[in-house]
Order: structure tokens, then C-alpha cells, then sequence
């Protein structure tokens, strides 16, 4: 019954706003959406930043509220937006009725293949929207993603701009660190928690930006859960014993450089301890966005600088400027490898 009243929902919806087509959704779904969408929810903060670098001006609400950081990158009209809540996700409640109450087109989602699409749109299945679910679980599926969403929401020339961008950054690395020899490329340990003792598997795709700029990541092993996480005893990192500490909580990454229980970890030791960039949005993780496409060009600079030279202020005022049309005075991204500042 549930199902029968979305649908009928849906085709008044598509009836309130004229003509509306069939397309395939990333996921191999077919999805019948308005012939011009005019307006999206973006469920989820993944697609809030595919959103925002592409068609900001169709956003109805955010999933979460921005970070000030983040608000220095988008537009005003973005940050008066409506936080509804993220529609997806461990205890998400969006308010259903505010989000319906701004009539969007369509919730777009992250999804492909492989993705179990059913519990995904059962929850949005008595509002009557459409569920498009666009592909960006990797960082070698951005340029594709964004073509798709630019396609959808009719903004192809920008796409194809931001597309063009993420194959040729993705390439420029490969061709730097692919002939860097498995045994000679730099082992990681990806550090996400406040203690230090929660980081990913080698294959998890929250990792991606440390695979792709040719980390060695240091935990070998099968992803238990989704959201990654995975905790690890002080007593493995020492045995690990990497050259880099990739860090997600700056006050971790400031604390652990002084922690005498983490002084014999060659990273430490050896001032190699990164903290990730934030603003805008996380460059690397959490939520793993199009801003990996930065994070990837930090890190394999930091990582083998000789083969991949960068000038990071240029590099992070030429993204910037792209995708998201503006040109901060100074970059505010910094790491401790000898002596890098920017």
C-alpha cells in the first residue's frame, strides 16, 4: 500500500511540475524525474558536495549544518539553506515534512552497482519523490558522477569542466607514482579517532585518497563494517610501525607529536605526522567527497615529493577557483613533513 501511494505521489509530482522522463540512475535503476529539475535534496553530505560544486543553486537544504570553514566557500545562498537532517545513515532522521513542505524534484543519493538500493529508497518510498542515486564510492568514479549529475540537472558544460579536471589530476598521479616499486612505496597508518586507535582497512574506500597517492596502508585487512573505523591497540601501530601517520583529529595530530606512549612510532619520531585539511569540507574522508581530488595531490606530494612536485598554493587557489568559483588570499592547508607549510 505504502509503495502504491508513493507512486501515486510521484506522478502527481511529476503532473505539478510538466513533462517528465525516464532515465538510469547510476545504480542500473530506472527512475521516471521531472524533464527539468529545479530543485534537489541532497540526502546525504556526499552528494551535498557534488551539489555544491555543481549545481548549488537547485539545493533545497542541507543534510548537516556547514562548518564556518565551509561557509567561506559557498555562496550566501547556500549557507541560509534549511538543515533538515542527513536522510540516510546510523540515526538519521530528516524532517520529512520540511523537506516535502520545499517541493524538491528529486533526492539524489550515492549508489552504484553494488549498492543496496532497496532499504535506500523504502525509506523515502511514501513521499513520492524520486530516488536518483549517483555513483561516487571512488575516487576513480568522480569524473563519471559528475558528468551524470550534470547531465541530469542539465549543467554539462560545468561537468564536463570539473570532469576533464578529475581525470586529468587522477592521471598526472598515476603516471608519477605508479612506477614507484610495491616494496618501496611508503607505509601508512591512517589515524581517524581522538585516541589515534581507529583507522581502515587497505581496500576500504575510505582510504582511497592514501591508495591513490601511493600509501602503503599499513592494515591489511577485510572491511567488518561499511563505516570502517576499525579499532587497533596501540601495541599494532608500534608493531606497524609506519612512516606516515595520516591523521583525522587535528588535536590528535597536534597531541601525538609530544605523547611519549607514541614516541617510538618511526612517523612521530621522524615528524611525519599529517593532519588532514577541512575547509573546504574534508580533503580526504568523512565525508568522502569530490574534495578527495585535493587530498589526493597532498598527499602524494607529501608522500614522494621528487616525483610529484607541487606548489600547493597554486594547486589549491586553481580548485578552488573551479569548483567552487572562488580565490581564497592564502591557503590554509598544512602538514609537518620537513618543514611543508602552505
Amino acid at each position: 500500500m505504502k509503495l502504491l501511494i508513493g507512486l501515486l505521489l510521484a506522478l502527481l509530482i511529476m503532473a505539478s511540475h510538466g513533462q517528465a522522463r525516464e532515465i538510469t540512475d547510476m545504480s542500473g535503476r530506472s527512475v521516471l524525474v521531472p524533464d527539468h529539475i529545479t530543485r534537489v535534496y541532497a540526502a546525504q553530505p556526499y552528494t551535498l558536495v557534488l551539489m555544491a560544486v555543481v549545481a548549488p543553486d537547485l539545493l533545497v537544504g542541507l543534510p548537516g549544518p556547514l562548518s564556518e570553514g565551509d561557509r567561506r566557500f559557498v555562496g550566501p545562498e547556500m549557507v541560509a539553506l534549511p538543515v533538515f537532517g542527513s536522510g540516510m545513515g546510523p540515526g538519521a532522521k530528516p524532517d520529512m515534512a520540511a523537506v516535502l513542505a520545499l517541493h524538491p524534484d528529486i533526492v539524489l543519493l550515492k549508489g552504484g552497482p553494488r549498492t543496496d538500493t532497496a532499504r535506500a529508497v523504502k525509506r523515502f518510498a511514501g513521499t513520492g519523490l524520486p530516488v536518483v542515486f549517483v555513483d561516487i564510492d571512488r575516487i576513480e568514479d568522480y569524473a563519471a558522477g559528475i558528468e551524470f549529475t550534470g547531465a541530469l540537472l542539465e549543467r554539462g558544460d560545468r561537468a564536463g569542466k570539473l570532469a576533464a579536471y578529475a581525470r586529468r589530476i587522477l592521471t598526472e598521479i598515476d603516471r608519477a607514482i605508479s612506477a614507484v616499486p610495491a616494496a618501496q612505496r611508503v607505509s601508512v597508518y591512517y589515524a581517524e579517532s581522538a585516541d589515534g586507535l581507529a583507522t581502515e582497512c587497505d581496500q576500504s574506500f575510505h582510504a582511497d585518497a592514501i591508495r591513490l597517492a601511493g600509501g602503503d596502508i599499513v592494515h591489511h585487512c577485510t572491511l567488518s563494517r561499511h563505516i570502517g573505523m576499525e579499532p587497533v591497540s596501540l601495541a599494532q601501530v608500534l608493531e606497524y610501525n609506519p612512516q606516515f601517520i595520516v591523521a583525522a583529529d587535528p588535536a590528535f595530530a597536534a597531541s601525538v607529536r609530544t605523547d611519549e606512549r607514541w614516541q617510538g612510532v618511526r612517523a612521530v619520531a621522524e615528524k611525519k605526522v599529517l593532519s588532514i585539511p577541512r575547509s573546504p569540507f574534508n580533503w580526504i574522508d568523512r565525508p568522502p567527497s569530490v574534495m578527495r581530488l585535493m587530498g589526493v595531490q597532498w598527499l602524494a606530494h607529501c608522500f614522494y615529493p621528487e616525483r610529484y612536485p607541487l606548489d600547493l598554493r597554486e594547486a589549491t587557489r586553481e580548485f578552488q577557483q573551479l569548483f567552487f568559483g572562488v580565490t581564497p588570499n592564502r591557503c590554509r592547508c598544512r602538514s609537518t613533513v620537513k618543514g611543508f607549510t602552505a
